[in-house]
């Protein structure tokens, strides 16, 4: 028997009236009402709310491919610049030893999130023609709600491939029913999307509604669905785009600036997620209810225990020696990377340098002390390199930088509300010296490698140096992996970059990523979820899966 959507539906577009046009506040919009779709669609303000409906699966606090607890924990846990810690969440675990399936809960609630944003897309580009109000407006919430489902499109293409491509509302369960497309078809639907919102979507923000989509921000998922494509003579043109007028993209001087709430959507921002100290500070589980928080709960999962944190993870070998490997010329007011200081907490004197303190005056050893427990348990599995370079902690994306007791913890005074930048000019600099690179136009991708060199008080790179396309692309992947670090990228860059398993594995095995040696074809894509094969009889799980 067919079961309707349309009270479903409506009811998870309702939410309580915004105050004012403030962001956090048109963000912090929730459902208490029941309603029906028929008497929902009234006025501006009503599509205002299922707007801000439409954002709320993918940018929850802790759940959803951008939440604290699932999707920031996974994907970076993917990637050969950490370890992650055994005993913690076994969904996360599994991910970073690659010994998940259909029913891992995180990919699975990661991917419903997903879905229910395009869905809530789909009923708000259905149904915006039933509302009066000025024509201009109405094409910026098309815009901006094409943009969502675009960026949906974007990130099940890029995780698991072969998925149901669904542009239209469901009105009853066997609407759900809808066979998986081919990746080709689901990216194409990324570039519709993604085109559609550029031209609608404004260049700036007005200061009330920063966080939200701007045409920037669908420029850079466009020229990235490219470099997935590999197209990249369309991805260097898109990313170029970005470098010009009407645009005003820069590097901020100081890199740190990017992972603190001292700088927000600053220069370098291209699209961020805001947090505020709104709703129930202790209900961080609590999702999409008239007192969810807003806070940034990731410094809880990332952190020392000292600085208030649960502790999840290391650096691992490989990024530490990367980061090592080149000094800052003579004279530098640091002995390395600008970059280290803000990505990682080590003993500096261990490396020649003077010993500074975090978390109102701890010293790295009590941090390190307090963590010890934990990790222990890497070994004998993994060889945690506690000699040549010395100890190292995860510094990005901790609250350390604020040099205040217990800035970690959530239950504390002072939990911490800075936004989290989803996408920076930087990588956009990165990807095109790689598209460039990809089209022989060296001195482009020159150009843009040494901007992020100096950044970081690099010496420039010279074509002596780089003298071919393998040379370049060698760069990029170091600069890619110490400027990105921690930011969901790297484990992409490792899939596009070694095609082949075999290749792969050696990859992993040779920088010691926990579950390279069980790394199978499987594993370049997450499996479709037994929950959506179980409710759409028409999908398939992938070919690599069966």
């Amino acid at each position: 028997m067919k079961k309707s959507f349309k009270y479903i539906s409506a009811l998870t577009l309702v939410l309580a009236s915004a105050v004012g046009c403030n962001e956090k506040d048109f963000l912090k919009q929730t459902d208490p009402n029941k309603i029906t779709d028929a008497t929902f669609w009234k006025d501006e303000s009503s599509v205002n709310q299922a707007l801000a409906a439409t954002y709320s699966p993918i940018r929850s606090s802790l759940y959803g491919y951008w939440g604290s607890f699932a999707g920031i924990q996974d994907i970076n846990a993917l990637g050969d610049d950490v370890f992650t810690l055994p005993g913690e969440e076994a969904g996360t675990w599994a991910v970073a030893t690659f010994s998940n399936d259909e029913n891992n809960g995180d990919l699975g609630g990661i991917f419903s999130n997903i879905y229910q944003c395009i869905h809530r897309a789909n009923l708000l580009l259905a149904n915006i023609d039933k509302v009066k109000m000025d024509d201009s407006k109405r094409g910026l919430y098309i815009a901006e709600a094409k943009f969502l489902r675009g960026l949906c499109y974007y990130l099940l293409a890029a995780n698991w491939g072969d998925v149901p491509v669904r542009t239209t509302p469901l009105e009853t369960t066997d609407g759900y029913d809808t066979p998986c497309s081919p990746k080709e078809k689901v990216w194409a639907q990324v570039v519709t999307d993604l085109t559609d919102a550029i031209a609608g979507l404004p260049v700036k923000r007005d200061p009330k509604e920063q966080g939200r989509a701007t045409s920037g921000a669908a420029v850079a998922y466009l020229g990235k669905a490219y470099m997935f494509m590999e197209d990249y003579q369309k991805a260097e043109a898109t990313f170029d785009v970005l470098t010009k007028s009407p645009y005003a993209y820069d590097l901020v001087d100081n890199y740190e600036d990017n992972f603190t709430d001292k700088n927000e959507y600053n220069v370098e921002s291209v699209f961020e997620w805001t947090f505020a100290p709104l709703g129930d500070q202790y209900g961080a589980w609590n999702t999409e209810t008239p007192n969810s928080p807003m806070y940034n709960y990731l410094p809880q999962f990332i952190g020392p225990p000292a600085g208030g944190g649960w502790f999840k993870y290391v650096p691992s070998n490989y990024l530490v020696n990367e980061f090592v490997k080149e000094k800052r010329p003579a004279g530098s007011d640091t002995k390395f990377d600008k970059r280290m200081y803000a990505s990682l907490m080590w003993k500096h004197s261990s490396l020649g340098e003077k010993d500074t303190t975090w978390y109102d005056g701890k010293t790295f050893d009590e941090l390190w002390n307090s963590a010890l427990s934990k990790t222990v348990r890497l070994y004998p599995d993994v060889p945690l390199d506690t000699t040549t370079n010395g100890r190292f902690l995860i510094k990005k994306g901790t609250s350390a930088w604020r040099n205040v007791a217990n800035a970690d913890n959530y239950w504390g005074p002072t939990p911490s509300t800075a936004n989290y930048r989803v996408l920076r000019f930087a990588e956009i600099l990165l990807l095109r010296a790689e598209a460039a690179t990809q089209n022989s136009n060296t001195g482009k991708a020159m150009g843009d490698i040494n901007r992020v060199r100096r950044r970081a008080g690099l010496a420039d790179k010279t074509a002596i140096e780089l003298t071919g396309k393998d040379q370049l692309l060698a760069e990029i992947d170091h600069q890619k992996l110490l400027e990105l670090f921690f930011e969901q990228n790297r484990v992409y860059d490792l899939r596009r970059w070694n095609k082949n398993a075999a290749t792969m594995a050696t990859e992993l095995k040779a920088h010691q990523k926990q579950g390279a040696n069980v790394f199978q074809a499987k594993h370049y894509v997450f499996p479709i979820p037994a929950s959506e094969l179980r409710s759409n009889p028409k999908a398939t799980q992938n070919s690599l899966w069966k």
